[in-house]
């Protein structure tokens, strides 16, 4: 005992002093602690959140780096990095110049979040707004030596393989591939396996790809080789070519062998495994996810997961340049998402049946058209846990239908439907025609301010003030079927109240979804949107067009893209031309 006490205050003397500083030092674990703005570990951060801060704020230009305005860290099972950003849209007419103009710039706060060891990172938030430090500034162009002085030449900076840039100079190096090979048929891309870019005179792309040869019906695994290729873009010269290119087989490493003599992928199980574990904790970190006991966690990992297969079923089936992945919604099973935050109804049947509407023939459309450039369409809402669709979706037509009739753009109250609808079913699920007429029934609507959205039904019953009623409804029409007249109708007419199968949008993040009918079908419909307007996705490099609607959704502005879904426009895609109708204010 003796020996062990001195032992003791041996230590104490010779450490003591040390331990005792540390423990008054603050551990970075869990809190978020000061980085240099312009150390190049931020600045790499920062160039790498460009195509996210682009695709989240619906830019119709690329965006450049301006300055790394503050940025700090937290350590929790990774690293997760908030930066806020001073960006400015690149003028297409002044090659790769940014135009220094207010009304052309944004300060936006990035979450960023890394397993270096992983070799992983994401672009977990966006939030953008007007800067209040660039107000003053006088419009001034910012040239690409400006930016490239910015940031450390010649080093090589990750990038996301999902960003839609990447993708296009991917679907480049394809077709240079195919080009250099002079292949009858073109390679399918099986998978990108690691893009980065080294900014040199321009940027040099390294592009890793899985190609695999496309001369069957089905991919054979034997027809498919590792890929290297370099891109080289200077893109104030619209100039791009590829430099160096080699191709492989690729060697299968990671297999073991069974008891049996089968062949079997233990080690990649537990990587996956492990890799699913650790999105599912940086899932609940960007949610805020909280759950009531390890039982509970345990199972909505399990569903997770679950949807994380779904997830991979849709992007590797995706026909447009949508990106699915762990959003609000994943862990919740396919019931409870309908239960929860869909709630059109299809079962049900109109008592009163809307005659067709008039579609204006004769009239030319534009190639593409927004209703929220006019002044007719009210910001995102959020319907919360309460199958109310059928509400925001009539709503939001009747809305617009009021803003062309009068110029005054009026937010109408969702919750009169909910308490006051006697056809539908309040956050139980109803129909958008059902809801038409039970305007016209009931003599119109309140505003939002006068009849605030609860969320639930309210238990009082129907609290409407006839004298309160500030929009009243004269009909309603069932509008088409074909897409073309729905969009000629939608250019006349204003939003559009339509019912679309939401299957795939439990998951998207982003990007024109263009799913198979086989994962989401057009006879399917359970959820009540609005079309507000339509566009073309343009893919130069493919020599393809992807046209979609713009659709305003119900789950808040987090939701998306800023709350909105961009679906594919033409064949009828989750049924977005199966039930379209709109009121008439007359």
């Amino acid at each position: 005992m003796k020996l062990l006490f001195l032992g003791f205050c041996l230590f104490i003397a010779l450490f003591g002093e040390n331990v005792s500083a540390q423990k008054h030092k603050p551990s970075p674990l869990g809190g978020y602690n000061d980085v240099e703005a312009d150390s190049e570990k931020i600045r790499e951060l920062a160039l790498f959140s460009l195509d996210s801060i682009t695709q989240q704020t619906m830019s119709k230009r690329s965006l450049g780096l301006i300055r790394v305005v503050s940025a700090k860290s937290q350590v929790v099972a990774g690293i997760n990095y908030k930066i806020k950003l001073l960006v400015c849209e690149k003028d297409s007419t002044l090659g790769e110049n940014i135009v220094m103009d207010p009304k052309n710039c944004r300060s936006c706060d990035i979450t960023i979040w890394e397993q270096s060891w992983l070799n992983k990172k994401n672009v977990t938030k966006v939030a953008c707004s007007k800067p209040s430090e660039i107000s003053s500034f006088t419009s001034v162009a910012v040239t690409k030596r400006d930016i490239h002085e910015n940031v450390n030449l010649g080093a090589k900076i990750s990038l996301n393989s999902n960003d839609k840039k990447v993708q296009d100079i991917v679907a480049y190096a394809l077709l240079s591939i195919d080009r250099q090979e002079g292949s009858n048929k073109p390679h399918v891309l099986s998978k990108i396996i690691n893009v980065s870019k080294q900014i040199v005179s321009g940027i040099i792309y390294n592009i890793e790809l899985e190609i695999c040869d496309n001369s069957t019906s089905e991919v054979d695994e034997k027809k498919c080789r590792i890929c290297n290729i370099k891109v080289w873009e200077q893109a104030w010269e619209n100039n791009k070519n590829t430099s160096e290119f080699n191709c492989y087989k690729p060697h299968k490493t990671n297999t073991d062998i069974s008891n049996s003599g089968k062949l079997t992928t233990k080690k990649n199980n537990i990587d996956d495994r492990l890799q699913l574990k650790t999105d599912f904790e940086n899932f609940i970190m960007t949610h805020n996810k909280i759950y009531t006991s390890l039982e509970e966690k345990s199972r909505r990992f399990r569903i997770f997961a679950a949807n994380m297969k779904k997830v991979k079923l849709l992007q590797n089936h995706e026909q447009g340049s949508a990106i699915y992945g762990a959003t609000q919604f994943a862990d919740l099973t396919k019931n409870e998402f309908k239960k929860k935050y869909l709630g059109l109804d299809s079962s049900m049947t109109s008592k009163k049946t809307l005659p067709m509407a008039v579609i204006p023939q004769s009239a030319s459309i534009p190639n593409e058209f927004d209703w929220r450039n006019h002044n007719v369409v009210t910001p995102v809402k959020n319907q919360g846990a309460c199958g109310s669709c059928w509400a925001f979706s009539a709503i939001a037509n009747i809305e617009g239908q009021y803003a062309l009739k009068s110029k005054e753009l009026l937010s109408l109250s969702e919750q009169e439907l909910i308490d006051c609808d006697n056809l539908d079913n309040g956050c139980g699920g109803g129909l958008m025609t059902q809801a038409f007429e039970a305007v016209e029934n009931l003599g119109g609507l309140e505003t939002e301010s006068d009849y605030p959205y609860e969320g639930h039904a309210d238990r009082k019953g129907c609290q409407l003030k006839k004298s309160d009623v500030k929009v009243s409804i004269s009909k309603a029409v069932n509008v088409s079927t074909d897409e073309e007249d729905i969009a000629k109708f939608l250019v006349k007419h204003g939003p559009l109240s339509v019912g679309v199968n939401a299957n795939a949008m439990q998951f998207y993040m982003g990007g024109v979804s263009h799913p198979i009918h086989a994962l989401c079908s057009p006879k399917s419909l359970d959820h009540g949107v609005a079309i507000v307007g339509y566009g073309v996705h343009k893919y130069p490099y493919l020599n393809a067009t992807l046209p979609f609607w713009t659709i305003k959704n119900s789950w808040g502005d987090k939701w998306g893209m800023q709350g909105y879904y961009l679906l594919y426009r033409g064949d009828g895609s989750c049924g977005v031309n199966q039930m379209v109708s709109s009121a008439i204010i007359e």
